[in-house]
């Protein structure tokens, strides 16, 4: 690094072939164009589009590499970007909080990879650096690294103690998914349900019943059945039920195949006191969990992770962003694993925290009777309309066949919800279909709220909300429903000494 009227210049360069990928990104609008012209568009108009598209790809990726320069200042990361507006910014390095790599199926052929440097402040990656040599990667993570270590006065590993173990041999694998396991999650897995459900109901509108009686047409009439709507009740009802057969066969294929995509070879590693994940086929991806920035740990048991005993962990990170398909910082720390091996990744997750043997304490005794109310208006609110257009007086009846299942969900709610405070830790498990088990550091918890709506009030009730550096979206709060008012400020109380 050099200097120019005593500013530091950075100058180390990106990788010879990073402007490859500068095209590669350029390459989708052609996808659009290729679309244009299947619809109509003119053939010469869109092939004169195509060539800007092709001149300005590597042009711009060449001006890029040529103007992009990062480098190690005294106190942070320099970094100099920008093709007609250049800026100079330091990444400090006390706040940097992971270096995480990506590398697509490009990325592995030429032997480069992205890098992502994340600091506390969150809102995804404070900087992308596109693209270095995998050597190039990993010496600037230790730089980086090496350099925070320093400047907040912690000891380096190497030269913690004479004869040192280096970092590298220190790393011991937590879990390995094989291809089972990931197919048994893609089973578990109902992401791609909703969907794969609004495509084929996109379609229909899309197709129209005339089109689908002109490709069922010669079965229909082999049949002696002219039109769709001639058939039967009987045989409606087995077109219906076949039909949502079939989406949820090709619903479950395409989750197994996307959990073996995405998490393919997956590795949870302790190195040193860190946490590192990697997986991915086509884009692998290598994934830093800092201990000291988890602030929160979920487990999630669905109903089929509880038939094929299975559980799920997510780590909520202070700052950063979540992966893709995750919310606010979570990162999914067991994508699944067994009831047993989750107990051991909650104490990697959070060394030296007290949670034996917890105190589960119930919710208010006023719980069962206040759900039994909310799930009896509802379903009043959603059957009885419907009732009295289609029968009248008698829809009356449907009003009693909700109160067992409103009776029941009351109940079930408030056996299996509940809440436990030790030394270190609050634990909060919630729902009895859906169970969620959360996790958080006492030391980790910035705000405590209380409040009470209306409905609370009236059944002398507090909800209790729980704020951590990772919380920062609504749905990523611990929120502790239904406690009694005297318990709730306690608890508040407790959690603020």
């Amino acid at each position: 690094m050099r200097y120019e009227n005593g500013h530091p210049v950075p100058e180390r360069r990106l990788h010879p072939l990073s402007w490859v990928f500068h095209l590669a990104g350029g390459l989708g609008a052609i996808i659009p164009l290729g679309i244009a012209v299947a619809l109509g568009a003119e053939r010469g108009g869109a092939l004169w589009m195509l060539v800007p598209l092709v001149l300005l790809g590597p042009l711009a990726g060449l001006w890029h590499q040529w103007v992009y320069r990062y480098d190690y200042g005294p106190d942070g990361l320099l970094i100099r970007e920008g093709l007609v507006f250049r800026n100079l910014r330091q990444v400090d390095y006390r706040r940097i909080e992971n270096i995480d790599t990506e590398r697509t199926l490009l990325h592995r052929l030429l032997g480069v990879a992205d890098v992502k440097v994340e600091t506390s402040s969150g809102g995804g990656a404070e900087a992308t650096i596109r693209v270095l040599s995998v050597d190039q990667a990993e010496a600037l993570s230790e730089a980086v690294f090496a350099r925070r270590r320093a400047l907040k006065g912690e000891p380096d590993a190497a030269e913690a103690a004479p004869g040192a173990v280096p970092e590298s041999a220190t790393r011991k694998a937590l879990l390995r998914l094989p291809a089972g396991e990931l197919i048994l999650m893609g089973l578990i897995d109902n992401r791609n349900l909703f969907w794969l459900g609004a495509v084929i109901g996109s379609l229909f509108q899309v197709v129209g019943v005339e089109t689908l009686e002109r490709v069922l047409g010669p079965a229909l009439r082999e049949a002696g059945v002219a039109y769709v709507s001639q058939l039967g009740l009987a045989l409606k009802v087995v077109l219906v039920l076949a039909t949502v057969v079939g989406v949820l066969v090709v619903a479950k294929l395409l989750s197994v195949l996307t959990a073996l995509v995405q998490y393919h070879d997956y590795t949870l590693e302790q190195d040193g006191d860190d946490l590192r994940a990697r997986h991915g086929l086509f884009t692998r991806r290598t994934v830093t969990l800092r201990v000291p920035r988890i602030q929160a740990v979920h487990r999630l048991a669905s109903p089929l992770h509880r038939l094929f005993r299975r559980v799920a962990l997510q780590a909520d990170l202070a700052g950063g962003g979540g992966e893709s398909g995750e919310s606010g910082g979570a990162r999914p720390l067991a994508p699944i694993c067994r009831p047993d091996q989750a107990g051991a990744l909650l104490d990697r997750a959070l060394p030296g925290l007290d949670r034996a043997d917890p105190d589960w304490r119930p919710l208010s005794a006023r719980t069962r009777r206040r759900l039994t109310r909310l799930w009896l208006w509802c379903w009043a609110l959603l059957t009885l309309p419907p009732a009295l257009w289609w029968w009248g007086w008698p829809g009356l009846a449907v009003l009693p066949a909700g109160l067992p299942l409103a009776l029941l969900h009351g109940h079930l709610y408030a056996r299996y919800t509940r809440w436990a405070l030790t030394p270190d830790l609050l634990l909060f498990h919630r729902g009895w279909l859906w169970r969620r088990l959360a996790v958080v550091p006492r030391n980790r918890i910035q705000t405590v709220r209380l409040s009470r709506n209306p409905f609370d009030r009236r059944y002398r009730m507090t909800e209790l909300e729980i704020d951590t550096a990772g919380g920062g979206l609504a749905k990523r709060r611990v929120r502790l429903a239904y406690l009694d008012r005297n318990v709730a400020a306690r608890l508040a109380g407790a959690l603020l000494e």
